[in-house]
């Protein structure tokens, strides 16, 4: 089932890309867009919770410190993302570098939660990181 999550992830994250770059083109500015774009997905989130009716998890000092990090790396990650895909020739190329971000979750995966992987699986990042690098010199 999570392969089918992951679908519909990447085919709702490259149509959003696609309208990153023509509301960048548009003359919107990349703070600005991601403005938006994280003002509407929060009340969609809070709908979202509030639909389901789901109670979100008490914070500890160490559950806000991770939260707190990760919202300073979403904040410069899709900074840098947009204004990379803003300035591309083509919005894959950045797209595409981006995503290699599977290679640092695989290793990120192994090292940190011992994550099982074989040659095949390593095979097959090795031969996403050529595919990029091919796409982008």
């Amino acid at each position: 089932m999570w392969q089918w999550y992951a679908a519909v992830a990447m085919a709702c994250f490259a149509a959003m890309q696609l309208l990153f770059k023509q509301l960048t083109r548009l003359g919107m500015a990349p703070v600005s867009l991601l403005c938006y774009v994280f003002l509407i997905g929060s009340a969609f989130f809070l709908l979202h919770l509030m639909v389901l009716r789901t109670t979100p998890a008490p914070l500890s000092g160490r559950t806000a410190g991770l939260l707190t990090l990760t919202a300073a790396l979403g904040y410069l990650g899709n900074i840098c993302a947009v204004r990379a895909l803003s300035a591309a020739p083509n919005a894959g190329y950045s797209t595409a570098i981006v995503g290699l971000q599977a290679l640092l979750v695989t290793l990120g995966a192994i090292v940190f939660f011992g994550a099982a992987v074989s040659a095949g699986k390593l095979a097959g990042v090795v031969l996403c990181v050529a595919g990029v690098v091919l796409l982008v010199i």
